[in-house]
């Protein structure tokens, strides 16, 4: 096989001339950079679509580093996409777009991740699951971009983080039970209005509401509805369990701290004893 470098658009080509550039931080800057994001991202998965193609063809028998290098470009779109300035709106628009243009079909909660990895892989669905599962696992995990291929090497692989990661997965109802740890938590901010007040029913006494809430340019949030549902409830405080769940862990600690101690006073008490 003839000798294989990655040119900065990010797609790996036979015999091209060696650069030094990072086809990651070229292709996110000209996300970042462009004057037109919303083509922006759908030119930046046609090239991974095709950087996929190449490795499928030539390289998936032993190549990992080259699926690692694909899923952090994965990564770091998702990143790219996030919060809502003007240049990240763009970018799920474009996003948006292109999911249509391919008549792509998501649940309203999939995550973003999920989305921008079938969009690079297809519609297999075992192997859209199994990337976007190790890459949320590593989100969680506060992976940074430029990490993720090791992180992936040093778990054995992006299987096995999938399969750490499901197999330890919490139902619903322990995630709720761990996420209500935030209920009594640090209040971040306290806001009042009539318009507020006026769309909370009392007839619906759950544990807590939701604010629906957009980040605004200039750094504010702005509250579009008060949602009283129980499920949603319910999955916002699922989505706080890790909150819940590193309090466990903290008093776990704590616990088995004091145990150890108590064994070590009661052996010296019997000491003095003798």
């Amino acid at each position: 096989m003839s000798e294989t470098t990655v040119v900065e658009s990010g797609v790996s080509a036979p015999n091209a001339e060696k650069t030094n550039a990072n086809p990651f931080a070229v292709g996110i800057g000209n996300l970042l950079t462009g004057s037109n994001p919303e083509k922006a991202i759908g030119d930046s998965i046609d090239r991974l679509v095709e950087y996929r193609k190449n490795w499928e063809s030539n390289e998936l028998s032993s190549a990992n580093d080259v699926l690692y290098g694909i899923l952090q470009h994965c990564y770091a779109l998702n990143n790219t996409m996030q919060g809502s300035d003007s240049i990240a709106k763009s970018l799920k628009k474009g996003l948006a777009n292109y999911i249509k243009t391919h008549e792509y079909k998501f649940s309203d909660s999939s995550p973003l991740i999920t989305k921008i990895v079938k969009c690079v892989f297809g519609v297999d669905r075992r192997r859209v699951n199994a990337y976007s599962t190790a890459m949320k696992a590593a989100m969680t995990e506060r992976v940074s971009v430029l990490d993720l291929p090791k992180y992936f090497r040093e778990k054995g692989g992006v299987e096995e983080v999938r399969r750490s990661t499901t197999s330890k997965g919490k139902s619903i109802a322990q995630k709720v039970e761990l996420g209500r740890t935030v209920l009594d938590g640090e209040i971040l901010a306290k806001v009042q209005s009539d318009s507020l007040n006026a769309s909370f029913s009392n007839e619906q006494l759950e544990e807590g509401v939701v604010l629906l809430a957009t980040r605004e340019d200039d750094g504010s949030f702005a509250i579009r509805r008060v949602i009283q549902s129980g499920t949603a409830v319910k999955s916002a405080l699922a989505a706080c369990s890790s909150v819940g769940a590193e309090k466990e862990k903290a008093q776990k600690l704590a616990d088995e701290a004091k145990a150890i101690e108590d064994e070590r006073l009661a052996a010296q008490a019997k000491l003095k004893a003798a």
